[in-house]
């Protein structure tokens, strides 16, 4: 069965829109948010090896406080890839970001617990986190600018790409997780060493991801000196208002995320009471929905005569997903219900929007606006899991309606970029 000519030609164009270069970059992509994407989903592994303290309670909240700081470190590292990129390629600072994220994260799979170094271990936990914050800055936003640069009709498509490989970076982390969980399990699920393994072996992988994305060989050379790259100081005399209102839309929708695809995990254990294969078998079948999604909507952004207008409506999609999940505590099928439209809902919002990050700004300092505005946003969303946490303890709703507080945020930031857009 032949495909028609009209697919077949749109097919290719989309094909040609990909550089070499910008498909193995991506690759470093997937690599970024597994390493961060498991550090959430081993949360409560993580806090029994690093924080010496009989609370469970505590210790969670030491361990997400912990994934909160590598995120401190986000804006100061967007400013500085977004100063490279800016200057030197955008390429060759996203490449440079990789490197900083691999190796810290291997480090993090190797390193002993506080019964073996004591006070050291959080210590140099906390270091190998910044070391990750200061890598992120530069890698997701940068291929954003990268995507929105290229002279392709189907740019919005190119950006949720950008989603879909971070979502399979996630579902890699979410996948091997479930399969050291179960491995480990199924031989010693009991022992201290069992238990520290399950965490372990997902980091340790990470290093094969990166031998891997050496393999790919990109491109790794400076461009042309841009002369005409802007301070952030100079960008913010330039465009204040819309560096808050990105920074507004970053933090709202990248808490969504962290919600979703991270947090979501421990309160399924702990407060659905799920088994830990079941609560990741849950969040592999939302992420493989996502990564077939993103695409989808990206095709149809490039073809939104108002994408804003369009995500603000999806907003309200996701507060259906809201009211369903919270009957989750009652039915678990109403709480996948509502997984599956909010997920639906979000991957609409982020593949309609996520363009207007680069898009507002100059080309000129793009990758420096582009980046500091959306890591300003994503630092505060760092914080989501830690304050779901605390939330969920005070009641098993706190979870839906901390989600909706954060979605209202959304609805407002995309208000604000509307006018914003209005006013250019």
């Amino acid at each position: 069965m032949q495909l028609g000519k009209e697919p077949q030609v749109m097919f290719k164009k989309l094909i040609n829109t990909q550089s070499r270069d910008f498909i193995k970059t991506s690759f470093g992509n997937i690599l970024e948010w597994y390493d961060f994407t498991i550090y959430g989903l081993f949360a409560i592994g993580i806090s029994k090896a690093f924080f010496n303290t009989e609370s469970k309670f505590i210790a969670l909240i030491l361990v997400f406080a912990t994934f909160a700081v590598g995120f401190l470190a986000r804006p100061v590292g967007s400013i500085i890839f977004g100063l490279i990129g800016d200057k030197y390629g955008k390429h060759y600072a996203v490449n440079l970001s990789i490197w900083l994220m691999a190796v810290p994260t291997a480090l993090i799979g190797l390193l002993p617990g506080y019964q073996q170094i004591g006070v050291a271990a959080p210590i140099l936990l906390v270091i190998l986190r910044i070391c990750q914050g200061l890598s992120a800055g530069g890698q997701f936003s940068g291929l954003i600018a990268i995507a929105v640069d290229s002279n392709s009709t189907q740019r919005n498509f190119l950006v949720s790409l950008v989603y879909a490989i971070s979502v399979i970076g996630c579902f890699v982390a979410s996948f091997v997780g479930y399969i050291s969980v179960v491995g480990v399990s199924y031989f010693n699920p009991v022992s201290d060493f069992s238990q520290s393994l399950m965490w372990r072996i997902p980091f340790l992988i990470s290093a094969l991801l990166f031998i891997i994305y050496l393999k790919l060989n990109p491109e790794f050379h400076k461009s042309e000196v841009n002369e005409n790259a802007l301070s952030l100081r100079q960008i913010f005399k330039r465009q204040p208002k819309e560096l808050i209102t990105m920074g507004i839309i970053g933090a709202s929708g990248m808490s969504v995320y962290y919600l979703l695809f991270t947090y979501l995990v421990t309160f399924m254990q702990l407060y659905l009471h799920l088994t830990k294969d079941l609560s990741f078998l849950i969040m592999n079948g939302l992420l493989l929905l996502s990564i077939i999604l993103y695409p989808s909507f990206g095709l149809i952004a490039d073809r939104l005569t108002n994408r804003i207008n369009s995500a603000q409506k999806m907003v309200f999609v996701f507060a259906v997903g809201i009211a369903l999940f919270v009957a989750s505590t009652y039915s678990l099928w109403f709480g996948i219900m509502g997984l599956i439209v909010m997920v639906v809902a979000y991957c609409a919002i982020t593949s309609y929007t996520t363009s207007i990050f680069a898009e507002i700004f100059a080309p000129e300092y793009r990758m420096t606006a582009c980046s500091f505005s959306f890591n300003i946003g994503v630092t505060v969303a760092g914080f989501a899991p830690l304050i779901a946490e605390v939330v969920s303890k005070l009641s098993v709703f706190g979870l839906s309606a901390f989600i909706l507080f954060v979605t209202i945020t959304l609805y407002y930031g995309l208000s604000l970029a509307n006018k914003h857009l209005a006013h250019n």
